[in-house]
């Protein structure tokens, strides 16, 4: 195996800070920023209880609201962004991890046959504007994001910039900012290689509807999650060359955690391509990129070029700060991978017994990096985490060369 990360060389020091002027932290209430217009200093910080309280009570009170309508009542996730008609009689589902849109819509019938032009027609016109949307609006939309600005204050679309333009899947189109014609063409393609999602049945008079409801599966472009990769490789790699690790690690890290999607949003909760937790992460990210530990608001991490420059300073600072004293620069790599899904305190648990880092570093260092790795892969409390380092290592070969 290559070495993936150069030895120690470079100090944290070394690290540029960047501008904290251009930082959006979380704010403690709306009523305070209108009346002091100041969402940077540190005393009107969420805590991480209110976040949290906050987080759930806007997924609750949305939920209830789905709830009337759906069953299952799914809202966005890491991999998957659901979102409902104002009625909520339509659901839509674009499913970045298995590359597919899913369109669930109430069926339309003639007599006692389904109406397959029409309902084929309101897929098409239900494809475009899901392609039409940019990122800004898809975030701005959000019942959760919505609930949560009125609950903490958090402007969530403010610092998106440029990037706000981008289309959900801009990576379905040539040009990044393509045409009504292009989108409506590429609409009727995909509706074309449609299909319903028929339930299983345990009956020979079989029920194609749910609900009266039917769902269309529409599989997007295996290029697809490549191509959207390559969207964002220009500042991935400006951010791997800042913080001194290989450009195929951020990729890996980003396809792991997120699928690429940029609205990934985990319960936790963490936000953005590389699922930074605004109180973890992101406050020991902010302290080396601004000299000063903050809460980003998710506003901030929702920014995809943003989100990755936090990551990427946090994957650093695990590498080369808390890990620094595993020898082996394999051994390393692995303990890092697995503390970014899983913190440092459960990997030093799993390969010792103990805790800290300085009280296991000896006995980490005393073992193969294979041992290390088997030992990480086999025992770590959470199948996640143990499914996720292996995924991460799998992926780093898939992206080395992109």
């Amino acid at each position: 195996m290559n070495l993936y990360i150069p030895a120690l060389i470079l100090s944290l020091i070394l690290v540029p800070a960047a501008n904290s002027t251009a930082v959006q932290v979380i704010p403690k209430g709306y009523q305070k920023i209108q009346n002091n217009n100041d969402n940077n200093a540190s005393d009107t910080q969420l805590s991480e209880q209110q976040l949290k309280a906050h987080f759930k009570q806007a997924m609750t009170e949305h939920r209830s609201q789905i709830r009337a309508y759906w069953a299952d009542a799914e809202i966005s996730s890491k991999t998957r962004l659901v979102m409902y008609s104002d009625d909520f009689q339509q659901k839509r589902a674009i499913d970045f991890k298995a590359n597919e849109i899913q369109i669930t819509m109430p069926s339309i019938h003639t007599g006692k046959v389904l109406n397959y032009r029409q309902m084929q027609q309101n897929l098409q016109n239900t494809l475009v504007e899901l392609l039409q949307m940019d990122l800004a609006s898809a975030i701005s939309k959000d019942p959760i994001n919505q609930k949560m600005e009125a609950l903490s204050g958090i402007r969530y679309a403010q610092d998106l910039g440029g990037l706000g333009q981008d289309l959900i899947l801009s990576e379905l189109f040539r040009n990044e900012r393509p045409s009504l014609k292009s989108v409506e063409r590429m609409a009727r393609k995909l509706t074309k290689s449609a299909y319903i999602r028929y339930p299983a049945v345990a009956s020979l008079n079989l029920a194609f509807t749910f609900n009266d409801r039917t769902t269309y599966i529409i599989s997007l472009p295996e290029k697809r999650i490549r191509m959207k990769a390559k969207r964002y490789k220009s500042f991935i790699y400006d951010y791997a060359q800042t913080y001194n690790l290989p450009p195929s690690l951020i990729f890996a890290i980003i396809h792991a955690e997120s699928s690429f999607n940029p609205l990934a949003r985990s319960q936790i909760p963490a936000f953005g391509l590389m699922q930074i937790v605004p109180h973890s992460a992101g406050q020991d990210a902010t302290k080396m990129l601004f000299n000063k530990r903050q809460v980003l608001s998710p506003s901030y991490l929702y920014n995809p070029r943003k989100n990755v420059q936090v990551g990427a300073a946090y994957l650093h600072i695990l590498y080369y700060r808390y890990l620094r004293d595993i020898q082996d620069s394999k051994s390393r790599l692995y303990c890092a991978i697995a503390a970014y899904n899983a913190g440092t305190t459960s990997v030093m648990r799993t390969l010792t017994g103990q805790s800290s880092i300085s009280g296991s570093v000896n006995s980490i260092n005393r073992m193969s990096s294979n041992d290390v790795l088997r030992r990480l892969i086999r025992q770590m409390p959470s199948s996640e985490t143990r499914e996720y380092l292996n995924k991460v290592l799998s992926l780093q070969k898939t992206y080395g060369q992109l």
